[in-house]
């Protein structure tokens, strides 16, 4: 399959059928996925970019509490 953006019915679709705690959806281009039981958006941890996001957030983190 191509890699593309998912529709939100196809993200819920998967999440339904895979149940797993994190997305992981490596057809899925998209880096941010809407929360399937609240309000916000999460990490598709399939996409690189995403680790690269959260990396950056722990190092933010970490380098302002060294301060």
């Amino acid at each position: 399959m191509e890699k593309r953006k998912w529709t939100k019915e196809e993200i819920s679709v998967y999440r339904r059928t895979h149940n797993t705690f994190f997305y992981v959806n490596k057809e899925d281009t998209n880096i941010f996925v809407p929360r399937e039981y609240s309000f916000g958006y999460t990490l598709n941890f399939g996409n690189p970019i995403s680790w690269v996001i959260l990396i950056g957030i722990i190092a933010a983190i970490y380098i302002t509490t060294r301060m």
